[in-house]
């Protein structure tokens, strides 16, 4: 692990308010703890879907600013809390654009060392349907790329 932190300054986690993002946001907390670095937590705002489904807001009620000043509230305040009470060193973006090729290009604006990004568990004609954030990166991110699985709820 000496090696890791040595070598990881900037992990680049995406984030949407899904429980497969809230996963990687843990991950990468108790990661760059361990490695020291840095957490950028990204999200896209697809303007092609429905993106305000976590903040259970429908779009046609919010003018343009209202909405963006509510899904940087929400990753800021909520998305990204268990940073906050980790002591993660952290900053959030808000791009546009389509998930999987803005993470990658913000990935090789910030120099990320490491991507996370969870696993939404759709497999199928689900993944097929909606694609997929994760495999995308995995295929085109300027760095490793993590994928974290959603963590199984207790019995």
């Amino acid at each position: 692990m000496s090696q890791v932190s040595s070598t990881m300054a900037r992990i680049l986690v995406g984030v949407d308010g899904s429980e497969g993002s809230a996963a990687a946001i843990r991950w990468a907390s108790r990661l760059a703890l361990t490695a020291g670095a840095e957490v950028v937590a990204v999200h896209v705002i697809d303007r092609s879907a429905d993106d305000v489904r976590p903040l259970g807001l429908p779009r046609a009620i919010l003018n343009e600013a209202d909405w963006r000043e509510a899904v940087e509230h929400e990753l800021d305040a909520a998305w990204c809390g268990p940073l906050a009470r980790a002591g993660v060193r952290h900053r959030t973006r808000v791009v546009e654009g389509q998930p999987g090729p803005r993470l990658a290009e913000v990935a090789g604006q910030e120099h990320a060392d490491l991507v996370v990004t969870g696993h939404r568990g759709l497999s199928g004609l689900g993944e097929l349907l909606h694609g997929s954030v994760s495999a995308y990166l995995t295929h085109h991110a300027p760095c490793p790329v993590a994928v974290v699985p959603v963590e199984p709820q207790a019995a």
